[in-house]
């Protein structure tokens, strides 16, 4: 996004989406399936469009006053989220509605417990981080220190949500992985990465729980796997492989 007006960048973003869009759609066309699978997949895909914006950023979230001087781009960031969580929420429900999954009705109502609160924890943080420069414009008007914001506006309870979220998180990480490596759906080189970043993720949250922000220096590199990304990425991952094997299964 650097040396672009955020207007040429959303532009920019917007063609490149269509595009994506169009390329899914045309290839998808050719393949016979059902109609709950194609939606998954259409669904899946158009994430594409949102992790690229992001990456398309280039920087992590700014904290400091400057954020003031273009907030737009951090909301453009957050609005980017919450498209992604959208969408691969919709994949979700299709994949626990249709008859992939295949399991009984106690466990499906357990694990719809845990992905419905880690969807909505998502929700939930993501709409907290948006209104971050409405906060710290305000907390500034009201004559305060604005070093003093940050530690303010994600202070303990909220970062005890975020990990009780992340436990929730990466549970369905978990879960989800070795289930369909179960029903022979994904390969084990799938859900033994994905188990490990998980567990890196959970004890990530645990310390967090702990010590807070920053991490002791030997736990540093930790932080990395507190991010809401990591867990998200996964399951995209974890999508990705699935609908891979839907897809190599209809062509044998």
């Amino acid at each position: 996004m650097e040396g672009n007006s955020l207007q040429t960048y959303v532009i920019i973003w917007t063609v490149i989406s269509i595009a994506i869009v169009s390329i899914v759609l045309l290839l998808l066309k050719y393949f016979f399936q059902s109609f709950e699978i194609l939606i998954a997949e259409v669904l899946l895909f158009l994430r594409l469009s949102p992790i690229f914006g992001i990456y398309g950023l280039a920087s992590a979230p700014d904290l400091s006053i400057k954020m003031l001087e273009n907030p737009d781009r951090e909301h453009l960031r957050y609005t980017f989220l919450f498209i992604a969580l959208l969408l691969f929420g919709g994949f979700i429900l299709i994949l626990f509605r249709g008859g992939i999954l295949k399991i009984k009705k106690s466990t499906r109502w357990i694990m719809t417990f845990i992905f419905v609160f880690a969807f909505a924890e998502y929700f939930w943080e993501f709409t907290h981080r948006y209104l971050y420069p409405e906060g710290l414009k305000e907390w500034i008007n009201q004559g305060k220190n604005a070093e003093d914001f940050s530690k303010n506006y994600v202070n303990d309870n909220i970062l005890t949500i975020g990990v009780i979220g992340r436990y929730f998180q990466f549970t369905s990480v978990i879960w989800l992985s070795l289930h369909l490596y179960k029903l022979q759906q994904i390969k084990i080189r799938i859900p033994i990465l994905n188990i490990i970043i998980s567990l890196l993720g959970i004890i990530s949250a645990t310390l967090d729980y702990i010590f807070g922000f920053p991490f002791p220096k030997k736990f540093e590199i930790l932080m990395l796997f507190f991010i809401p990304g990591i867990a998200f990425f996964l399951l995209y991952w974890l999508g990705v492989a699935l609908l891979t094997k839907f897809k190599k299964s209809r062509l044998s």
